[in-house]
């Protein structure tokens, strides 16, 4: 994290201190954060209370350095299953987006400052030693059951204390996805309990902090009103609406200073390391093994039998693991090419799973040019993501090269799923590979596949974009609408940069973060900067959206593993079918919309989906008059009519011919993205009266005989590998028959070994003989 660098120059030994009270906390001349070698960071916020500190929170771990960690980046839609998490095996939180972790950090940051307000003031007329205010100052984490029968507060519930009362509401803000904070009361009989931006908050005086505290204070006016009657605390006044927006994501909200937890066992067992004089930098790193191998809850006889339910659970979880084998099993014998691996940790139990048949990796071997690696999607019944790897056969339909389901979005499990899935299909490297915005992903290509020309999906980007930032750039009236339509219509780097600067001048958005990393990182997801390379057809068809699609429809969010390899098998099953409708109706005569030459000519060519794209082009073109700009080198084309679903949401494009050469370029460079001629060049061809489409832009993975081709050479390699693998097992054993019979005489061993020398002397020649040639 960026701040890890700037706060360990102002760390300058920090040192453990045991107050007058029971905590045991980390102090420092300013703020503390301990760093590991790993990069990871420790907070613990301190307030100064006459002359005590006292720890506000716990312990919160960022970083990626245990290998039991999750991370929180992977989406959860149930929260519970989240908590479940949290409470049998302590999760590293890693942000891996930056306005992700700026976001999270201003809020627990700006909610510590709420806290560091109110804890002296908001009690006015009270004792500030008071043993209640003590209680109600204790950061807490609600229990399984507590998140189970969470629902809105409603005017008339009543609470026993005002403890319960307070924990009620914030059990709720922890699902909903806010802090609670305690507001003013009356003669500790009326309590009022708050959103924790409901205050104004004020600049900080620290001239060397960076951040900006004033983004939170927005005034919310949502609380809750409890007041003591007939010695039980009732509700009797509650308001919902807030005017920000709410965390962003459910899960994230554990990190709000109410939300943390920290045991009493837990702070008795750094008091015990620090007595024994155990350093803050390994107590740390051993409160964070046992953390990571105990769970996040305290030796009670309580937390003992909830994971004794949590093993139970883990089995059961296992379980569907050893289902999923077993099916696995029972495909293998009944798909002789079917194969599946796994990965497994140093408890041997299986947290990645790869499969795949043989139809797939005959696929890979003719259209394995172009794949597509999407993990949108993913099980929450065990937080795997799943990622089908998609490619595109010669009728533009997608295919499943082999699907995986992952313990994590970390690099190393990325790289383990490449190297496997290039192990597979025999390490033929594609050209082209798309893939969601995940820094993870793109680490683990660049190791593995350097070579290999990557991006980011620009759907997966601005749906992203519209979650993060969607609210701000609604607030600027059409901003949204004009970000599409620069990164959909620039046809030139330049085009778009200038036009970025515009955009963001226009309306004054240069301090939004999100932005600006959206900008830094323009050249992995911005279609202009891959004008040049073949991407068919993702611009204008989503096919990994496709591909989820079949999924989505057919698998629940909770199924178990089972059911995707269920639908696994339906899936490759449609493939099949559809490209056999389709071969059989690229056989028949199709619909022709002109009587010009060059339509039949495409007819003739293309398969029959391809046609269709190409006719449509060949048709849009119709809507285009010519103008000669130089002559016989330049045309510019204007729409004279508007036709349905354009690329480009622009009236003019200019065309480049050369002269002689028949070479033909288009702004647009549809031909080197799909693979296509677009219709700007078809209307030149009408203008020059050009009526066959040139051979050289005719891409041969889209002609009908294309996959005939390719798999009449996949098997003259196959049985090219399986004669030498049969000449190999003769050798073999005619050289192990030899060896048997002459090992135990030595001078007959010498005399075949000079005899061999010979041989191989006499092979290098013949060979170097026939490379002169």
């Amino acid at each position: 994290m960026q701040q890890s660098d700037e706060l360990g120059e102002q760390v300058s030994g920090p040192v453990l201190v045991v107050a007058n009270t029971s905590q045991v906390v980390m102090t420092d001349p300013h703020r503390v954060a301990e760093l590991d070698q790993s990069g990871a960071e420790l907070h613990i916020e301190k307030e100064p209370v006459g002359n005590r500190i006292i720890a506000e929170g716990g312990l919160q771990q960022t970083g990626e350095n245990d290998q039991a960690s999750n991370g929180i980046d992977t989406a959860v839609e149930g929260l519970l299953a989240d908590i479940f998490v949290n409470q049998t095996n302590f999760v590293d939180p890693t942000m891996q987006h930056g306005e992700e972790q700026d976001q999270l950090h201003d809020v627990t940051e700006g909610h510590e400052m709420f806290s560091n307000e109110t804890s002296s003031g908001s009690d006015s007329g009270s004792s500030s030693g008071s043993e209640l205010d003590t209680e109600l100052g204790k950061c807490f984490y609600p229990s399984f059951e507590a998140l189970e029968n969470s629902r809105p507060p409603e005017v008339g519930m009543k609470f026993p204390t005002l403890e319960d009362a307070e924990r009620f509401y914030g059990t709720h803000a922890l699902l909903t996805g806010f802090a609670v904070r305690r507001g003013s009361n009356y003669r500790r009989k009326k309590f009022h309990l708050l959103c924790n931006r409901s205050g104004k908050l004020k600049p900080t005086k620290d001239l060397q902090r960076k951040r900006k505290n004033n983004v939170l204070g927005s005034q919310c006016q949502a609380k809750v009103i409890v007041k003591l009657h007939q010695e039980q605390w009732e509700i009797t006044g509650v308001k919902h609406e807030h005017n920000h927006l709410l965390c962003p994501r459910r899960s994230l909200t554990r990190f709000f200073l109410d939300h943390k937890y920290l045991s009493s066992e837990e702070k008795s067992f750094l008091r015990v390391l620090q007595q024994s004089r155990v350093n803050p930098r390994k107590a740390m790193k051993i409160f964070r093994r046992m953390r990571s191998n105990f769970g996040n809850t305290p030796l009670s006889k309580e937390k003992d039998m909830h994971n004794l339910q949590c093993v139970e659970q883990w089995r059961k979880e296992n379980s569907d693991v050893e289902t999923a084998l077993k099916r696995f099993k029972e495909l293998e014998l009944r798909n002789i090419g079917f194969f599946y691996t796994m990965q497994t940790d140093e408890d041997n139990i299986v947290r990645s799973l790869f499969w795949t048949d043989e139809r797939s990796r005959v696929d890979y071997e003719v259209f394995g040019d172009f794949v597509l690696f999407d993990t949108t999607y993913s099980t929450n019944r065990h937080n795997m993501p799943f990622t089908p790897i998609i490619g595109m056969n010669n009728h533009g339909r997608i295919l499943v090269f082999g699907c995986a389901l992952l313990q994590d979005q970390k690099a190393e499990t990325f790289k383990w799923m490449f190297q496997t899935f290039l192990h597979v299909m025999g390490w033929k490297m594609p050209r082209a590979i798309i893939m969601d915005q995940d820094e993870g992903m793109k680490k683990a290509i660049a190791e593995v596949m350097p070579q290999v020309r990557h991006r980011f999906c620009k759907f997966n980007v601005m749906r992203k974009a519209h979650e993060i930032v969607g609210t701000f750039m609604a607030a600027r009236g059409n901003m949204n609408a004009e970000l599409h339509g620069l990164v959909d219509n620039s046809l030139t780097e330049k085009e778009f940069e200038e036009g970025w600067a515009v955009l963001i001048d226009r309306y004054n958005t240069s301090e939004n973060e999100y932005l600006r990393f959206m900008w830094e990182t323009r050249k992995s997801w911005v279609p202009v900067y891959f004008r040049e390379d073949f991407y068919p057809f993702v611009e204008s068809a989503r096919h990994g959206e496709e591909a989820n699609l079949l999924f989505k429809d057919n698998v629940l969010p909770r199924d178990r593993i089972e059911k995707f390899i269920e639908q696994y098998e339906r899936m490759q099953e449609n493939i099949v079918k559809t490209e056999e409708e389709d071969t059989l109706l690229s056989a028949t005569e199709p619909a022709y919309f002109s009587m010009q030459p060059i339509e039949k000519n495409a007819a003739d060519i293309y398969t029959s989906q391809i046609f269709l794209r190409v006719q449509k082009e060949l048709y849009y073109s119709t809507a285009l008059n010519v103008h000669e700009l130089q002559g016989g080198s330049v045309y510019r084309l204007e729409k004279v009519s508007n036709y349905e679903n354009p690329e480009f949401d622009r009236n003019s494009f200019e065309v480049l011919v050369e002269a002689g050469t028949h070479a033909f370029k288009c702004q647009c460079a549809k031909f080197t993205r799909d693979g296509i001629l677009c219709c700007h060049i078809f209307r030149v061809f009408t203008q020059l009266g050009v009526n066959e489409i040139p051979t050289q832009y005719i891409v041969p993975r889209w002609t009908r005989k294309f996959k005939e081709e390719q798999l009449k050479e996949y098997e003259g390699k196959c049985l090219k590998e399986a004669e030498n693998k049969r000449r190999y097992a003769m050798l073999l054993s005619k050289m192990a028959d030899i060896g048997k019979g002459i090992c135990a005489d030595g001078a007959k061993s010498s005399c075949f070994m000079l005899e061999l020398d010979k041989i191989q002397k006499k092979l290098a020649m013949t060979t170097a003989k026939k490379s002169r040639k």
